[in-house]
């Protein structure tokens, strides 16, 4: 531009005064305030870069003083009662696989052959959930995708299709257990999502109290029939292993 710049005279610029309380201070006030001619803008650009000059470092001074003015002002957290304290999350079974499929104890096959059992077939090995042991559910859950074997026949899944005062027809069947005592239940089925989910039912609260099963304990569920003239010819049956898991 080849125009240079130059600090104005710092005599010449127009500083208000602090304000009189008397009415002739007011008035000294405004003739000495009219009397000098407002400063342009290019000297108060001038003004501006002499004070910028002034600091060494621009960009830490402005750091320093907004790191003053949020220490200030931070906002205080408010103090946690009782009322806003979150109840404790319960502590759910660490998801685990048992590290294989054992075969059925000797024991319980051969008690199954005794009586009579045959076609028999490892449903399921999964492991125990909180919502298996949910008294208020009442039920093992047995979802049909997740099955090694679908132990229902063509009229047994039509049978547990059908609603029965509003409510699903269930199946008696047999359940024994690891210590091969066996007990009446009931097997319903149920759309859950977008599938399938067998579950035993009715008397599956007592079971678990009597067996002492616990969340993330691992079972495995077989299932196998036997002649019973009362049932059809045949009875759907199962067979329940508590598995020990050497890992854990």
């Amino acid at each position: 531009m080849g125009m240079e710049l130059g600090l104005p005279d710092l005599n010449k610029l127009c500083i208000p005064r602090r304000r009189s309380s008397s009415a002739a201070g007011k008035k000294e006030q405004h003739l000495a305030e009219s009397s000098k001619p407002p400063i342009s803008m290019l000297e108060a650009a001038v003004v501006l870069m002499a004070i910028a000059n002034s600091v060494s470092d621009v960009e830490s001074f402005c750091n320093c003083e907004l790191k003053k003015y949020e220490n200030t002002h931070k906002r205080k957290n408010p103090p946690t009662t009782a009322a806003t304290k979150k109840p404790p999350r319960k502590k759910r079974a660490r998801q685990s696989k048992f590290p294989s499929i054992p075969e059925m104890p000797a024991a319980m096959r051969d008690r199954i052959v005794e009586m009579g059992g045959y076609e028999i077939n490892l449903v399921i090995q999964k492991q125990l959930q909180d919502t298996d042991l949910n008294k208020n559910l009442g039920r093992l859950s047995l979802p049909q995708k997740k099955l090694l074997f679908d132990f229902a026949t063509e009229e047994e899944r039509r049978l547990l299709s059908q609603q029965e005062n509003k409510n699903k027809k269930g199946l008696n069947v047999v359940i024994m257990d690891h210590v091969l005592e066996e007990r009446n239940i009931c097997l319903k089925k149920w759309k859950i999502g977008s599938g399938d989910v067998y579950c035993l039912m009715t008397q599956w609260n007592a079971f678990v109290k009597e067996r002492g099963l616990k969340s993330g304990d691992h079972i495995q569920l077989w299932s196998f029939r036997k002649d019973d003239e009362n049932e059809g010819g045949f009875r759907l049956c199962f067979a329940m292993v508590k598995l020990i898991h050497g890992c854990d």
